[in-house]
């Protein structure tokens, strides 16, 4: 049996003025899925967490949830919690944590002190919190402070959860151990979450499906693999992972492969099903092609008696230290672009600046855009 979508958004606009900052979203999200929202600044991923909210209406279009349309319902009749993007996570400066956690069901008054109580202890207990429950919000930490806004969260008992970068005012260890914790939370609890972040590390550690947003529109929506490794558009392999793109001119179609030329060099890549069917003077001569930096092998020994496929001599101009990962800038001759290729950091000693090296792509980890090369010049500007 198929569940039916716990949250269905149909053609879902919002315009400020004469902006479109969002235009035509579509969604159908299951019941307990985990989704990260990432895009640029001014993608409109806020303005698509407080339409949802409730807190903006939209310009057109409707949001359904399992019990029904709630696009003209006030916010507290949505059954939802929303943790907005402020440093302070909205928590009551006058109110001590264990009051911070209970104000919802205390604020609601249908259930007995005894119960109220119970919640409290067990939102508490969720977040580590309990021993500071007297606390008040100044005397905790940026980390601490994030778990009382989710405590009170879930002592709202919402089924769904809508987060507006809760972990961007934290340190980098501290962000490591609180997305693991969110997403244990609610993952357990079985909320529908929508986890807006900048931080790409972050949104594929934590995702069931990812969503990139860009002025307004969906991108592409899928799992963190298929976003990471199979970016479907031209922007999706920009914005996404440290990727190189190369412009090429298509060369020649054979069997199921494409040959591109860029410099002096041929790059071999699997051609897709609809290229197989088109003949070599149907398909167009601009193509960009993507290559991510951790797909890229390299050597320290360089070819002297020919290269084989997608093999390619080259220098190596900069070596940058990212503590597990070591990414290393290598010039090829007649290359447009220098490739950014990343390593192991125990591998650096094999490397020094100004050496020669060999790289080499897989043809299955090369994705080809039939795109000309000025659309990346726009990227790179916008």
């Amino acid at each position: 049996m198929i569940d039916s979508p716990h949250i269905v958004i149909s053609d879902l606009t919002k315009r400020f003025g004469k902006k479109e900052v969002l235009k035509g979203i579509n969604l159908n999200i299951k019941k307990g899925e985990y989704i990260v929202i990432l895009g640029p600044t001014g993608a409109g991923k806020t303005t698509l967490l407080k339409i949802i909210a409730g807190l903006l209406p939209p310009t057109s279009g409707r949001i359904s949830t399992d019990t029904g349309d709630i696009t003209d319902l006030p916010p507290e009749f949505r059954n939802l919690a929303y943790l907005p993007q402020t440093s302070d996570y909205s928590l009551f400066a006058y109110m001590n944590v264990w009051n911070n956690a209970i104000f919802s069901p205390k604020m609601k008054d249908e259930k007995s002190l005894q119960e109220i109580t119970t919640i409290g202890n067990e939102v508490l207990d969720l977040v580590n919190l309990r021993h500071r429950y007297n606390a008040l919000p100044h005397e905790l930490s940026g980390g601490m402070k994030q778990r009382v806004a989710l405590a009170r969260a879930i002592a709202t008992d919402a089924s769904i959860f809508l987060l507006d970068e809760p972990l961007r005012a934290l340190d980098a260890r501290l962000r490591i151990i609180l997305r693991t914790e969110i997403k244990k939370l609610v993952t357990d609890l079985k909320k529908t979450t929508f986890h807006v972040t900048h931080d790409q590390e972050e949104a594929l550690a934590v995702a069931d499906r990812i969503l990139i947003i860009n002025e307004g529109r969906i991108i592409q929506f899928g799992t963190p693999q298929e976003i990471y490794q199979r970016p479907k558009t031209l922007f999706s392999a920009y914005f996404f992972g440290i990727t190189n793109l190369l412009p090429v001119s298509f060369k020649d179609l054979k069997d199921d492969k494409m040959i591109f030329s860029v410099g002096n060099h041929t790059i071999t890549a699997l051609a897709s099903l609809g290229e197989i069917s088109e003949t070599s003077e149907d398909l167009k001569d601009e193509y960009v092609l993507a290559i991510k930096a951790d797909s890229i092998t390299v050597s320290s020994i360089p070819s002297t008696e020919g290269l084989g496929l997608n093999e390619f001599n080259g220098s190596i101009e900069n070596l940058y230290y990212l503590g597990k990962w070591i990414h290393m800038v290598v010039v090829v001759e007649t290359f447009p672009k220098q490739m950014v290729i990343a390593i192991p950091s125990t591998e650096m000693r094999k490397y020094k600046l100004n050496s020669d090296v060999l790289i080499k792509f897989d043809i299955e980890d090369i994705i080809h855009y039939n795109e000309p090369w000025e659309k990346v010049k726009q990227l790179e500007d916008s």
